[in-house]
Formats: C-alpha cells, structure tokens, sequence
C-alpha cells in the first residue's frame, strides 16, 4: 500500500510539473506564432525536428540505460552502485553528444541549404550542436532523481529552470525581432542556456548524497540498442517532418506549404499532446517500477500495474479527446487567434484515443526490456509513414498526411499492444 500511495504521489508530481512546463511551452507557441506567423513557425519546427534527431543521436540510449542501472542498484539498496550508475551514464553520454554536437555545428550550413531548404536556419543549428550535451546529461541525472523517488526535488529544479527559460528566451526574442532566424536560434539558446543551470543544482543536489562510486557498469551494452531503436525511430521520423512541407509544396506554394506545417506541428499538436504529460509521468515511474518488480518476481503485482495502468490511460484518452473535440475551434482561436488551427485540432481530437494509449504501452515495454521489439514496431510503421507522405501527400495535401498518421500509429498500437499482453503472460520473456 505505501508502495503504491509512493507511486501516485510520484506520478501526480511529475504530472502537475509537466503540465505547468507545457503550459509554459503552448504560451511560448502563441507568442511565438504572433511574433513570425504560420510560416515562420514552419521554419522553427524544421530546425526542431534536426534538434530532435540530433538529440537522439546524442543520447544514445542513455537515459532509459540510466533509469533501468540506478532503480536496479536502489532496489538493491546498494549507494555506491547508484554512484557507479550515474558517473558511468554521465561520462558515456558526454561523449557521444559531444561528438554529434561537433558534427551538427560543422554540417549546419550544408544542412540548411540542402536538406532543409532553409539558409536562415543554420544559426540556429550551429547553436543546436554547440549546446547538445546540457540537455543529454541533464536527461541522466533526470533520470536518476526518478529512479531513486527523489520526485520533489526533480520538481522544483525543473519549474525554476522553466521560469528561467521563459525570462532568459524573452530576453533574446528583443533582440531577435521578427527574422526567422534569430528567432529560431534564441529559442535554442534560451532552452539550452536554462537547462545548463538545471544540470548544475540536479548534480550538486545528487551527488552530495552519493557515497563514492562503486565500479562502472558497462553502459554502452544496455544503451546502445536502445539508441539504436531511438535513432531509427527518430529518424524516420525526421524523414517524415521533411516530407510534409515538401509534400504540402507540391500540392501547393512554398510558403502555403510551410504554413500548414507551422499550423499541425507547431500549433495543433502541442495542445493535442498537453493533457499527456500525466500519462509520461507515470510512465516515468513505472520504468524504474516494473524494472524492480521483474528483479523482485513480483510477477503477479506486475501483472495487476500493467493492467490498471492501461485502463486507466483509456477512461483518461477518451476524456480528452471529448474534450478537445468539442472545444477545439474556441481553443484554436484562444491561443493562435487561428480557425484553421481549431478545425485541425477537432480532426485529430479523436486519435487521443490511441495515441496515449500507444504511448503507455511503450512506456510499459521500457520497463519490461522490450526495446528490441519496438525497435522493429516503430521501424515498421514509420516506413509505413515515409511511403504513405511520399505517395498521398501532395495528391490530397493535409487530408493525406491525417489518412497516414491515423494508419501508422494505429498498426504500431495494435502491434506493441500485443507483444506487452503476451509479455505480461510469460514474464520470464522480459528482458
């Protein structure tokens, strides 16, 4: 019983804390969108997506490696294999983001003219490679507070970090006007430059209750398939956020075409996706949980976690998705002062449904050590999405990139659904 009053305390700690950061974060969008417009949005979201697969790449697996090492060693109540844990992320995550954040800054200007057709993002590139470490180390030590329920403190560092990014951002947007492509770099500089402080106080904090480390675990064994799967996955996906304004283009004009994608990407999905941040913070937890529980054979409390975690993501995804369904045109025009956006947002309210869903069941399957098998899920169905944008988007524009979206994320939670139900059978398959 204490052990499940540690869990939901845990989750609705992180919950309200991921809540007000992306509440923060959908305030900045409106900002943002009033300061440079559906296009300019546009362009912002391709630097992101780069950034995104930059930090995959930086990232390697190290996170989840860390939450897996560090709950296994607390379960175990063994400090200095905690210490080991964290020294040993910290020092592999450094250099691989170190690395591709050297290869990010000396390919941005190819990358702006070629891949994104875009001059006016390299600055903000340059900045991405330069700064990819800070986020990386900080996901580890994140990571760690987790595993070791040390969730009060990961809260508050995170929300002053947030109120510094909000002031630290802001103060750039003066400088940055209204071009693209300042804004875009003092965006990054502004997430980056708070996250460097957050790394600071979480590692001062940690490391001050940490005996000295026991010896290193092999990191690079347990991470590397996990960033592989990551890297794929965030690949593909990058491949699919580069087709959608060139698809769009082909079914229209170049500046139309990054418009529409500012309005999905950079408007509708971040409502879309606000009310989830519950279902990441429990699924934070149960990482390090079902990890524990799975060392302990706990196999029948396992069986009832997963269960109830699933249930529970349901009666919440169909909650949600009413909601934005028959809020969705006031919420668009509230926040973006855009219809367009409102119609948008109503015609992906009802994927909620399963994309939350989805979303709990890959958390589950973290937990179970089944990263191999979503490897070959999401390598699947981000195919699936590669060919459908190719083929249908500049046919049927926005309704064709909807059709595709739908299509993938549902094979994809049909799939990883079905693997975690027999798992949850024959625990002895976990990893």
């Amino acid at each position: 019983m204490g052990k499940g009053r540690t869990l939901v305390r845990g989750t609705l700690l992180l919950a309200i804390s991921g809540l007000a950061l992306r509440g923060i974060g959908v305030w900045f969008q409106s900002l943002l969108t009033a300061r440079v417009g559906a296009e300019g949005m546009g362009i912002l979201q391709l630097v992101l997506t780069v950034g995104g697969f930059a930090g995959t790449l930086g990232s390697a697996g190290v996170r989840v490696a860390a939450l897996q090492l560090t709950a296994r060693a607390w379960g175990q109540r063994d400090r200095p294999g905690v210490a080991a844990a964290l020294y040993a992320c910290l020092r592999y995550g450094f250099l691989v983001s170190a690395a591709v954040g050297a290869g990010l800054i000396l390919l941005a200007n190819p990358l702006s003219r070629t891949l994104l057709q875009e001059p006016r993002t390299a600055l903000a590139l340059r900045t991405l490679g330069a700064l990819l470490p800070i986020p990386i180390l900080t996901g580890v030590l994140r990571a760690s507070f987790t595993a070791c329920g040390r969730v009060k403190e990961l809260v508050g560092v995170e929300l002053g970090e947030r109120l510094v990014c909000a002031a630290l951002t802001l103060l750039l947007l003066t400088w940055a006007g209204t071009d693209p492509a300042k804004v875009c770099g003092a965006v990054v500089a502004g997430s980056y430059g708070a996250g460097a402080l957050s790394f600071l106080l979480l590692y001062l904090i940690l490391t001050r209750s940490l005996p000295r480390p026991g010896p290193l675990p092999p990191v690079a064994a347990r991470a590397l398939p996990l960033g592989f799967n990551d890297a794929l996955r965030s690949g593909l996906g990058a491949v699919e956020q580069f087709l959608i304004p060139y698809g769009l283009e082909k079914h229209g004009s170049r500046s139309s075409a990054l418009a529409a994608y500012g309005t999905v990407s950079g408007m509708v999905f971040p409502v879309l996706w606000f009310p989830s941040e519950i279902i990441f913070a429990l699924c934070e937890l149960l990482v390090s949980e079902l990890s524990c529980l799975l060392a302990k054979k706990a196999h029948r409390r396992l069986r009832r976690l997963v269960r109830k975690s699933l249930m529970l993501t349901a009666l919440y995804a169909l909650g949600v998705s009413t909601l934005l369904w028959l809020c969705g045109g006031l919420l668009g025009q509230l926040l973006y002062q855009s219809p367009q956006a409102g119609r948008n947002l109503r015609i992906f309210a009802p994927m909620v449904l399963f994309l939350y869903l989805d979303a709990m069941v890959d958390g589950l399957q973290k937990g179970m050590g089944q990263q191999l098998h979503l490897v070959r899920y999401n390598s699947f169905t981000n195919v699936i999405d590669v060919l459908g944008l190719w083929l249908l988007l500049p046919r049927f524009g926005l309704g064709g990139y909807v059709f595709t979206y739908c299509l993938s994320h549902l094979v994809n939670f049909f799939l990883s659904l079905r693997r975690l139900l027999i798992v949850v059978e024959r625990p002895e398959l976990a990893g």
